[in-house]
């Protein structure tokens, strides 16, 4: 073969050979691109499932704040704001540990509270069942109506057992009766389930906090251990760390005590009320 011959020759196997690794790149990159959309895709998938999620685990309903939900993920506040203690309270209404919870150490609890030692944060969740969720939307209309914490101790007292269909809007509306709250605004948000989607949101907040079951209690951040939570326990540790804090800063000193814990706080004069919140 000639030098001619074989330089063509060479030619045409360098040409092949660039021909084979531009396909080759080609494929690469048509890869890339199919991957990426697929991942893409995958995504946007998670995202819409996701805001459907949600949006049935809220009724589709707009979060609407009840006017005390100001605390830690817009728990509802009962006590002084200068307590040295600041404890949240994880519970469900449902929720039967949390009744014994009532039962044996609310009164110690309510009386922390009306001493002006702690500040109570309550979330009320909603995951065992629709009687969570019609109770706890009934709790946050009470919240509205200044009685929230003399609401939850009648609920908890009057606690159906769990997933029996207890918790009816005609029986949360005739306990409401039993501390004072017999407004057409509250009727009309328990019978609306006006405050569902704040439900689902407290719920949704309490898991991201880490808070995997009911009754779930901190003091001053720290979680409390399930078997110190009886009357003795709670004492304790409440005195421990409003020992350690010293006298309370924030709020004056003078501030004008809060309603008793374990009673009705005096009605707003009627119109009066602070207006629920709507968030976006």
């Amino acid at each position: 073969m000639s030098a001619s011959s074989k330089t063509r020759a060479a030619d045409r196997r360098e040409k092949a050979a660039a021909a084979r690794e531009a396909a080759r790149k080609k494929e690469l990159r048509q890869r890339r691109i199919i991957i990426l959309s697929v991942f893409s895709l995958i995504i946007v998938l998670v995202a819409v499932i996701s805001v459907v999620v949600i949006s049935n685990q809220s009724g589709g309903k707009k979060v609407v704040l009840p006017a005390t939900a100001t605390g830690i993920d817009n728990g509802i506040v009962v006590g002084k704001a200068n307590a040295p203690v600041k404890m949240d309270f994880y519970e469900d209404f449902q929720c039967p540990i949390c009744g014994e919870l009532e039962s044996q150490s609310g009164a110690t609890i309510n009386q922390l509270i009306d001493s002006g030692k702690v500040q109570a944060t309550y979330h009320m969740m909603a995951f065992l069942g629709p009687e969570s969720v019609r109770a706890a939307n009934a709790a946050a209309a009470a919240a509205q109506a200044g009685k929230f914490k003399a609401y939850h101790d009648t609920l908890y007292a009057n606690q159906p057992p769990e997933n029996t269909g207890g918790f009816q809007n005609k029986t949360l509306i005739s306990l409401a009766s039993k501390v004072g709250i017999s407004s057409t605004t509250f009727t009309n948000a328990v019978n609306d389930s006006t405050y569902t989607g704040y439900a689902s949101k407290v719920t949704d907040d309490a898991s991201k906090r880490g808070v995997t079951a009911t009754p779930t209690v901190f003091l001053n951040g720290k979680q409390i251990p399930n078997a110190s939570l009886t009357p003795e326990g709670i004492t304790a540790a409440v005195n421990a760390a409003a020992a350690t804090a010293g006298p309370a800063t924030g709020a004056s000193a003078s501030a004008s005590p809060a309603a008793p814990a374990g009673s009705a706080s005096p009605a707003a004069p009627s119109g009066s009320a602070p207006a629920a919140k709507p968030t976006s």
